[in-house]
């Protein structure tokens, strides 16, 4: 997905926003804004919003002097999804349907994210989850596709969502023993996405093999893969990928074995799937092919 006017604006928006997230003092948010706004005006309206993202934010963090500005929120983000957990994970051991109820459990994760022009709060997210009607609704296809599959892959998103994730996956696993599933991690910090070091922290290597893809970018693109992540992707016969930045990096590829799963958190992804910025997808990408 190319970029989008309205992007520009989010993205400087978002340069601000880490700046008030670190506390940095004055002098230093003007550095950061005033190199944001020069990298801004250079960038290529033909490249993905997440390839932008991967421009600005080194940027930001050299002049702040931190290499993962948001480290401290995505600890805050770990704690307040850890307090659902449990309930959560009542919920899907109740259900009627604990896949589908797994697979909604992580789509609620997904509000938990820092670089969106809207927010939305966990817990009332996770009170409607369980009954609430998808926007667009792939999620049948995906667990028909689960049953027969070999290797999920599994492309990550952001902190305090990867554990809801890890809940999705050990459900998986405890239905498919024999399900392989490899978990997708960035290759370094960008925004609070999720890295290797919070993966592991979390325990997710229990059910999955945490694959580092190298990718700076808060959206999966081989190119910027290691081999390891470009390997890894190939050898899978599931995709699911969480979040709105691996959506607009992988959109156009129309791979029959991607599913997308994101709450839409802004307008342009929200034009671009034709539904409401609110909304809950699940999106086979085969269905999409880059509309």
């Amino acid at each position: 997905m190319n970029m989008k006017p309205d992007c520009l604006a989010c993205l400087y928006t978002q340069m601000l926003r880490v700046t008030k997230a670190v506390e940095c003092s004055e002098s230093c948010a003007t550095e950061v804004m005033e190199e944001s706004a020069e990298r801004l005006a250079h960038l290529r309206m033909d490249q993905t919003p997440p390839e932008a993202a991967a421009i600005l934010y080194p940027a930001a963090s050299e002049a702040i002097g931190e290499a993962d500005p948001y480290r401290k929120k995505k600890a805050e983000s770990i704690e307040k999804a850890r307090r659902f957990l449990p309930g959560v994970r009542e919920r899907i051991a109740h259900s009627t349907d604990p896949l589908d109820a797994a697979l909604r459990a992580a789509a609620a994760g997904n509000v938990l994210d820092f670089a969106t022009e809207v927010s939305f709060d966990l817990e009332k997210e996770i009170d409607r989850i369980f009954e609430a009607e998808f926007g667009w609704d792939d999620k049948a296809g995906f667990l028909e596709r689960l049953g027969r599959a070999r290797r999920l892959a599994v492309i990550g998103d952001n902190v305090g969502e990867h554990l809801f994730d890890k809940v999705m996956m050990e459900r998986f696993r405890a239905e498919y023993p024999e399900l392989e599933i490899d978990y997708f991690v960035r290759g370094r910090p960008i925004i609070n996405d999720v890295t290797v070091t919070e993966a592991r922290e979390a325990g997710i290597d229990e059910v999955a093999r945490i694959v580092d893809s190298g990718v700076d970018t808060p959206g999966f693109l081989p190119e910027r893969a290691s081999e390891e992540g470009r390997t890894a992707y190939e050898r899978a016969d599931l995709i699911l990928a969480k979040g709105m930045g691996n959506f607009e990096c992988m959109e156009s590829w129309a791979d029959a074995r991607v599913f997308f799963l994101f709450k839409v958190k802004c307008s342009v992804v929200a034009a671009k799937v034709g539904r409401e910025v609110g909304d809950l997808v699940c999106l086979a990408a085969e269905h999409y092919a880059g509309r």
